[in-house]
């Protein structure tokens, strides 16, 4: 019987794997992606913040998450760009990430009106690890971090075809506290991404 069970689960994960290679279904990365965007609207709903997804994503920011409450006279407010990563690299305590384009690192880096933070997602590199559910819970793989860019300077003449490293600090883990902490604590938005 648990054969059966695991030949139908696997005759699934297989067909699953034919249609998201599809040209017309979600492909591996933009489905990578998607669930990096889902993972941190998970934390912000665990936190009991507004997350909205801005569609298209012509400025650099995935999502806006807001507090429903005032902070200090005036609603609080971030803007996040959302990088998933399935083969981290990490050292020195920091992650390594080589996925941001010169141009994007442009639209987060400076001083901003509104914050703005890079939320890296680390994921499984296999789509079926995403996500686990039994009767105790569900599990979202793997971790997300993030980093403000507010003290690094723009690079001149950008572009959208060379990539720069971003190091972001294993010690900033994303929990919904401390998502809570990032929207209504405008001093967090400048903490340390310095590599030491």
């Amino acid at each position: 019987m648990l054969k059966g069970r695991l030949d139908r689960w696997n005759h699934r994960s297989e067909a699953r794997e034919v249609t998201l290679s599809c040209e017309w279904c979600l492909d591996r990365n933009n489905h990578q992606g998607w669930y990096g965007e889902c993972f941190i609207q998970a934390l912000a709903a665990a936190a009991g913040l507004q997350c909205t997804s801005l569609k298209p994503d012509c400025n650099g920011v995935d999502l806006d998450i807001s507090g429903p409450r005032e902070v200090r006279g005036d609603f609080p407010c971030i803007k996040i760009q959302v990088k998933s990563w399935s083969v981290p690299r990490e050292s020195g305590g920091f992650w390594r990430f080589n996925g941001l384009t010169e141009k994007r690192f442009n639209a987060l880096a400076g001083p901003r009106r509104v914050p703005r933070f890079l939320f890296i997602v680390i994921v499984p590199p296999d789509v079926t690890r995403f996500a686990q559910a039994d009767t105790n819970g569900l599990l979202l793989s793997h971790a997300a971090y993030w980093v403000s860019l507010r003290d690094r300077p723009k690079i001149t003449r950008a572009a959208c075809d060379r990539r720069v490293q971003v190091p972001v600090p294993r010690q900033n883990l994303l929990t919904a506290s401390r998502l809570v902490d990032l929207c209504e604590d405008p001093d967090l938005s400048g903490a340390s991404w310095r590599v030491s």
